[in-house]
C-alpha cells in the first residue's frame, strides 16, 4: 500500500495553554529544559498538567489524528458560525424563483469550469483553483440563500458526464452539510472546492477501467485505487491548495473500521472532514445513473449508510446527513395516496413528512397535469404513499425545476 505524505496544513503548532483534551500531540516545539516526549492523544487534564510541570511550553497537534475537532463542532456548532450566518433568508415566492435561476445560471457555469478543470489535468497542466474559487464563493452563497435550489440540480443528471458531475455535486452536498453542521463559511467553500477537485485523479485511470460495466477484477480495483493517490498529487502541484480540500481528495475513500484505502486510517485517525466526505462521496454513487446501473433512491441510499454506521461511517454524522437531505430530498419524486405524482421542490424542517411539492402527472390517467405546488404540511387531501423513480414513468425531472 502506498502511503501518502501528510501536508504540513495538517500540522499545528498550539501554546500549552491553549492544549485541549482530544488533541494529537506528535512534538514539543518549545520547551524549557530536556524533554523526553512520546507523541500520543491528550486524553485526560492529568495529561494537560503533567505537560506543563514538564515545561513544556509549545506542541505541534496532528489536526487529522486529532478529535477535538469533531467534538466541538459536533457538540457546539455555535462555536465555529459567523453571526450573519445563523439565520437563513427568508424570501417571498418571487425571490425564490430568482433564486432557482441564479442557482441554475451557476450550477451550468461550474460544469463549464469543472469540464476544463478535466481536460487541463488530461492534458497534463497544473490545476488552477482560481476559477473555482471565485465560483464557489458565488455558490456558497446561494446555498445559504437557498439550499433547496442548489440540492435539486445535484439530483439532476445527464448521461456520459459521471465524472465531472459527481465531483460537482459532491461539493454542493458537502457545502450543504457543512452549513447544516454550522461550520464557519471559510470551512463550507473549502469543502464545496475540495469536492470539485476530490476525483480529479480518476483522468489517470484507464478508461475500460474507469467505465467497465461490471465488477472490477482484484488487479483493475488496484489500479481504481490509485485515483486517489494521483488526485493528492495534483492537488499539492497547486496553488491554494487547502488542508481542507487536500483532506476530502485523500481521504473520501477511508472507513472507520481502517477498511477503506489508500491509508487504512481508522478510528480517531480521521477527523470530521474525513468522515463526511466518506458519507457524501457513497451517498452521490449510490444514487447516481452509470452506464451499468441505474441509481438508487435516495431513500435507499439512506438505509445502506445506515447499514454501514458505526463500522464503515460515523454513526451520528450519518444520522445528521440524513436530516439535513431531509426524509423526501429535494428532487425526489413521490406518488401521492390520490395516485398523483408530485416533485418535492422544498423541505419542511418542523414537518419532515410533509414537504413542499409540485404535482406534475396522474398515476391512474398516465398523463401529465397542470403543475400545482402544494404545501403538505396545510394540505389535508394530499399524503405521500411512496418515493418512486423517475424513469418507471418516463419523467425527466429537469424540465420541472
Amino acid at each position: 500500500m502506498s502511503v501518502l505524505p501528510l501536508s504540513t496544513e495538517n500540522y499545528q503548532n498550539v501554546a500549552i495553554r491553549d492544549i485541549k483534551l482530544g488533541m494529537f500531540v506528535i512534538a514539543v516545539t518549545k520547551q524549557k529544559g530536556d524533554i523526553h516526549f512520546k507523541p500520543g492523544m491528550v486524553s485526560s487534564e492529568a495529561t494537560c498538567r503533567s505537560l506543563q510541570s514538564m515545561g513544556v511550553l509549545e506542541v505541534k497537534i496532528d489536526l487529522t489524528r486529532s478529535k477535538h475537532q469533531q467534538e466541538t463542532l459536533l457538540e457546539n456548532p455555535e462555536s465555529n458560525l459567523a453571526p450573519e450566518e445563523q439565520v437563513q433568508e427568508i424570501m417571498t415566492p418571487t425571490e425564490k424563483k430568482e433564486s432557482r435561476k441564479q442557482a441554475q445560471k451557476l450550477y451550468a457555469e461550474a460544469k463549464i469550469l469543472q469540464t476544463k478543470l478535466l481536460d487541463a489535468l488530461k492534458n497534463g497542466e497544473v490545476v488552477d483553483i482560481a476559477p473555482l474559487e471565485a465560483m464557489a464563493d458565488e455558490m456558497v452563497d446561494s446555498i445559504f440563500k437557498n439550499p433547496d435550489a442548489m440540492i435539486f440540480l445535484s439530483r439532476i443528471r445527464e448521461k456520459d458526464t459521471y465524472l465531472m458531475e459527481h465531483s460537482l455535486n459532491v461539493g454542493m452536498l458537502l457545502a450543504n452539510f457543512g452549513r447544516y453542521l454550522k461550520l464557519s463559511r471559510q470551512t463550507i467553500k473549502d469543502l464545496l472546492v475540495g469536492g470539485l477537485l476530490h476525483d480529479t485523479g480518476k483522468v489517470m485511470v484507464p478508461d475500460e477501467i474507469l467505465h467497465k460495466p461490471g465488477r472490477l477484477t482484484p488487479d483493475e480495483f488496484v489500479i481504481m485505487k490509485k485515483h486517489v493517490e494521483y488526485s493528492v498529487q495534483f492537488l499539492d502541484k497547486a496553488e491554494g491548495i487547502s488542508s481542507i480540500m487536500r483532506t476530502v481528495a485523500a481521504n473520501h475513500h477511508e472507513r472507520l473500521d481502517g477498511l477503506g484505502y489508500p491509508r487504512g486510517l481508522k478510528g480517531l485517525e480521521l477527523c470530521l472532514i474525513s468522515r463526511i466526505s466518506t458519507i457524501v462521496d457513497v451517498f452521490d454513487a449510490l444514487t447516481a445513473d452509470r452506464c451499468y446501473k441505474k441509481g438508487m433512491q435516495a431513500t435507499q441510499a439512506f438505509h445502506i449508510l445506515l447499514q454501514g454506521a458505526g463500522t464503515q461511517f460515523d454513526e451520528t454524522l450519518v444520522k445528521q446527513f440524513i436530516k439535513c437531505m431531509g426524509i423526501y430530498p429535494i428532487g425526489s419524486l413521490v406518488k401521492l395516496k390520490t395516485g398523483k405524482l408530485a416533485l418535492v421542490i422544498e423541505s419542511n424542517t418542523e414537518t419532515p413528512l410533509q414537504p413542499v411539492v409540485k404535482i406534475i402527472y396522474s398515476t391512474t390517467g398516465q398523463h401529465y397535469l397542470d403543475v400545482k405546488i402544494v404545501d403538505l404540511a396545510r394540505n389535508t387531501t394530499e399524503e405521500i404513499e411512496n418515493v418512486v423513480h423517475p424513469k418507471a414513468y418516463g419523467i425527466d425531472i429537469s424540465q420541472f425545476f
